[in-house]
């Protein structure tokens, strides 16, 4: 199958003008025409990463997180990301990321992990696209009855795999909860009032006591841990369409608890 077409298939369900201003997806490294016979996702394109797509001959890469974020004046081996793309290069292996637009997409990233945690309530989007109004980033979700913090901390743990994860707040009971996945520190200001648990990666100290100060309880996951699920989600969606190999890539958790 033609590189092209499984990108055109990608997306009409994660449109790339969801994609915020900032991002950068889309294709990274490739050509269009190329011909896929086997495809590795991954949430992050490490030299592990390539390594494994070598290993099963994969010809193409989709991950969330770009390859490439910023402005790159060479390309070569005398760095990291310089080193990766030679290689990709040379074994023909190319790189298309969704990022945002996964996130903010419907039944996309943020709808996804909600499907995992499967709690008991009505979803609405947090922060609507102006222009596709039945995206944007985050969720809401009102609980058909209150949950303890306890109880829902429970829940992530055990539904998605975690060991730990980091709370900061007195709530002891939830009816209304924000969730984003990745980083959700610097949107602790858009948070409603109403709200009374913001489930998150990435806190820093600064942003945590702001949100504590306004009468917000939070969750902190991870920013690896929320969007882990990436993987599992689009090998889902290209399960339905692409008929040659799908791998998830392994990857491991950045930080570990000693």
């Amino acid at each position: 199958m033609k590189l092209e077409d499984i990108m055109n298939f990608l997306e009409k369900k994660y449109n790339p003008e969801l994609a915020e201003k900032w991002d950068n997806s889309g294709l990274i490294v490739g050509r269009k025409e190329s011909n896929i016979s086997a495809v590795i996702v991954c949430l992050d394109v490490t030299a592990d990463v390539i390594d494994q797509a070598v290993a099963n001959r994969a010809e193409l890469i989709i991950s969330h997180h770009p390859l490439i974020f910023s402005e790159i004046k060479r390309i070569t081996s005398d760095t990291l990301l310089g080193e990766k793309i030679l290689r990709l290069a040379e074994k023909k292996i190319s790189v298309y990321s969704m990022h945002t637009n996964v996130d903010s997409a419907a039944d996309g990233l943020n709808d996804f992990i909600l499907e995992k945690l499967d709690l008991n309530g009505e979803k609405s989007i947090w922060i609507k696209n102006e222009s596709i109004p039945e995206s944007g980033l985050g969720r809401i979700l009102e609980l058909k009855k209150e949950m303890s913090i306890s109880e829902i901390c429970t829940l992530i743990k055990e539904k998605l795999n975690l060991e730990n994860i980091r709370i900061a707040g007195e709530k002891k009971k939830v009816k209304k909860i924000a969730i984003l996945t990745g980083a959700g520190g610097s949107l602790i200001p858009e948070v409603d009032k109403t709200v009374d648990l913001y489930i998150t990666g990435d806190l820093k100290h600064h942003e945590t006591l702001d949100a504590l100060e306004g009468g917000l309880t939070l969750i902190d996951i991870g920013h690896y841990e929320s969007e882990n699920i990436f993987s599992e989600l689009i090998k889902r969606d290209l399960s339905e369409f692409f008929n040659g190999k799908i791998i998830q890539a392994k990857e491991n958790q950045i930080f570990k608890i000693v």
